[in-house]
């Protein structure tokens, strides 16, 4: 029987706990500053909905938050290290006569095989050098063939899970700043100095992940491009 998405491995590791990850600090300002009083008088006042409100609305928040984030991570944190459409990405990369991740002789074998299996073209090295766009195009295209191919694979979906987990975690770095901010000045004003210590924390390690976001996603994706290759080459 087959998983419903929203709860297979990728969608629960990469994209729904990054989320929740993400928005504690700013739920919990909100909780705190408002108060318990807050949401009672709050609920009382949609009294008429209040079915909809403990079951539907909070599971529709939910998802609309967790893809409005991980469309960030996409249009936003990943074009920003791999360019538009992730035209630098490892795998298109690897695949190329001018990308020198891997050695020139496993570049061919690979390229020999996805031509072979799935007719995908290459330009050769005088048409790279001529129109690197359209060589990039075709790398890519080339790239949907062995990720259909290899699907989840044995250790692929693991890497893939990697990258996307920190993709979609430096995606919330927004609410998760301004939460953490937000909840460390209520704490200093409260002279509380543990939990504004914990928000400061918390409030650092994400603004750390996003100042190196393209060290942290280079190496994700150059693992989960040699795993997917590696994979591909042993399905046959």
């Amino acid at each position: 029987m087959r998983k419903i998405k929203w709860w297979d491995e990728y969608e629960i590791k990469a994209r729904y706990i990054p989320t929740f990850l993400s928005v504690i600090p700013i739920v919990h300002f909100a909780i705190a500053f408002f108060g318990g009083a807050f949401w009672d008088e709050l609920l009382k006042s949609i009294s008429w909905m209040l079915v909809i409100a403990n079951l539907s609305l909070s599971f529709i928040v939910m998802l609309a938050l967790v893809q409005f984030q991980c469309s960030l991570g996409k249009i936003w944190i990943e074009v920003s290290v791999f360019g538009k459409g992730g035209e630098r990405f490892p795998t298109t990369d690897m695949l190329l006569h001018s990308g020198g991740l891997i050695s020139n002789q496993r570049k061919e074998q690979l390229r020999g095989r996805i031509t072979d299996i799935s007719g995908c073209l290459f330009s050769n090295e005088e048409e790279e050098y001529a129109d690197p766009i359209n060589a990039r195009l075709q790398a890519r295209e080339a790239v949907g063939h062995v990720r259909t191919k290899v699907g989840h694979g044995v250790m692929t979906i693991h890497y893939n899970i990697r990258y996307g987990f920190f993709r979609n975690l430096i995606a919330g770095v927004a609410w998760a700043t301004i939460g953490g901010i937000a909840c460390s000045v209520m704490y200093f004003l409260e002279n509380r100095w543990k939990p504004m210590s914990l928000f400061i924390a918390y409030t650092l390690i994400f603004l750390a992940l996003y100042l190196f976001k393209r060290a942290i996603l280079e190496r994700l994706a150059y693992s989960y491009a040699d795993t997917l290759f590696n994979e591909y080459s042993n399905c046959f």
